[in-house]
């Protein structure tokens, strides 16, 4: 059965430890142990997979904030229609076939969503601090 985060404390498996500890410590394994020990195709694998940890824990903490915002656009936009583990997608279909009014709200939203995406993907994507600071100043 899977746990649901809240935004007030943080998921722990049946040990009592939360999956953000998991997670920083199988990296840190991957980067403080393996990854000086390993070579070439190897190393860049272990690379990569402790990048995927880091990925998954930022997910973790800011995947609630995201869903909220999509359920709140999907609400808003998509009234009575949208299942919101889909909504981005049904958000996408109906912004293609011009349903949805492009407002200086609906820009928002887009924006905010993408700082979310960006800071689970890769918090320091130079184009996303960017971003950031544009669209504040524009707030």
């Amino acid at each position: 059965m899977e746990k649901r985060m809240s935004h007030d404390s943080e998921q722990r498996t049946a040990s009592d430890v939360t999956v953000s500890e998991l997670l920083k410590a199988v990296k840190g394994f991957l980067m403080d142990s393996a990854l000086p020990a390993l070579s070439g195709r190897d190393q860049f694998n272990a690379r990569v997979a402790a990048n995927v940890l880091g990925i998954i824990e930022r997910e973790q903490q800011l995947g609630p904030e995201l869903t909220a915002l999509d359920a709140a656009a999907a609400q808003q936009w998509l009234p009575g229609e949208a299942e919101p583990s889909t909504a981005p997608q049904q958000l996408s279909r109906a912004l293609a076939a011009r349903e949805i009014n492009t407002d200086s709200h609906f820009f928002d939203y887009l924006k905010k969503r993408q700082l979310l995406v960006a800071a689970i993907n890769n918090p320091r994507y130079a184009s996303r601090k960017v971003a950031e600071e544009k669209w504040r100043d524009e707030s």
